[in-house]
């Protein structure tokens, strides 16, 4: 439907790099670098300023993504759509699934499930500089369902939520702070650290960040976005970090540990989806509630 080069295209702008680029695609670097050489001297475009930093795209290039990615999105819908005509009962649910966006809760539940009537795909999604409130508000395009930690509200009118567990904040600790050794932590405890967290208005971050403000002997550090490289540096620099229990596991150095909070600080955890889904992500979403319902009563 479209030129497959395409994808090696958006993929070098969405990360900066061919190299990271070719880790998205499962392909080798010099594929990548190949066929975008070749893609802009076929179509006498130059999409990209090359540099030892990585690409970036060009004034034209910028404007000629905007319309791929929207070829791109076009032509997967013309092919779902088709497909759902020929085999409506057949179409897959596609669950996004990452290290920072986990499903195994989901996926325990759909195994005790008999997963009747329904085709389950998980599509990998990326942790990077990709905006997860883009793959969100896109949601029922490359991906069905999302399986985070999130706030109901700050949904409204964008997607549909599920709401299936309750995520405490805590604090992400490199295991060679003595703190990461507590079963729980006060607000007192973290004198003296660096604490990174995101910046205002960023909903249940600014209730943490008030807390943490009672103690003058924290320094607050903002973050742009939570990313792998974020998770990486705290462990190299022995900063904290604000964290939820579904990132327990995501780095090796880093320890989760709950905070004793003066008051509720929490997301919920469970099911992101499109307001207007298909037959078959609705029938998904309300089999996830009704199994999460019967084993929480278990």
């Amino acid at each position: 439907m479209y030129d497959r080069r395409l994808d090696a295209v958006i993929a070098a702008a969405d990360t900066g790099s061919f190299a990271q680029a070719a880790r998205r695609l499962h392909i080798s670097t010099p594929a990548v670098a190949k066929q975008i050489t070749t893609f802009e001297k076929e179509y006498g475009l130059t999409i990209f300023e090359r540099s030892r930093a990585g690409v970036a795209p060009t004034r034209a290039g910028a404007e000629f993504l905007e319309d791929a990615r929207a070829l791109v999105r076009e032509s997967n819908e013309i092919i779902d759509r088709a497909r759902h005509r020929m085999h409506p009962d057949a179409a897959p649910v596609r669950l996004g699934i990452s290290i920072l966006r986990p499903a195994r809760f989901i996926l325990d539940l759909w195994q005790r499930s008999g997963q009747p009537g329904i085709r389950l795909e998980l599509v990998s999604m990326p942790d990077n500089n990709i905006s997860v409130e883009d793959i969100i508000a896109h949601l029922g395009e490359d991906i069905d369902v999302i399986a985070t930690a999130f706030v109901p509200d700050h949904w409204t009118g964008i997607c549909g939520t599920l709401p299936l567990s309750y995520e405490p904040l805590c604090l992400a600790i490199p295991r060679g702070n003595p703190l990461s050794r507590r079963a729980k932590l006060t607000i007192d405890d973290l004198t003296g650290e660096r604490i990174r967290i995101l910046p205002r208005g960023n909903g249940t971050d600014d209730i943490a960040r008030d807390l943490l403000e009672r103690n003058p002997g924290v320094t607050l550090v903002d973050i742009d976005q939570y990313d792998l490289d974020l998770f990486n540096d705290s462990a190299e620099s022995g900063d904290l970090l604000i964290s939820k229990p579904m990132w327990d596991s995501v780095h090796p150095q880093l320890v989760n540990v709950p905070v004793d909070w003066p008051e509720p600080v929490g997301m919920q955890y469970g099911l992101l989806y499109p307001l207007s889904p298909t037959a078959q992500v609705a029938a998904f979403v309300e089999r996830i509630s009704e199994l999460n319902q019967r084993f929480a009563d278990c």
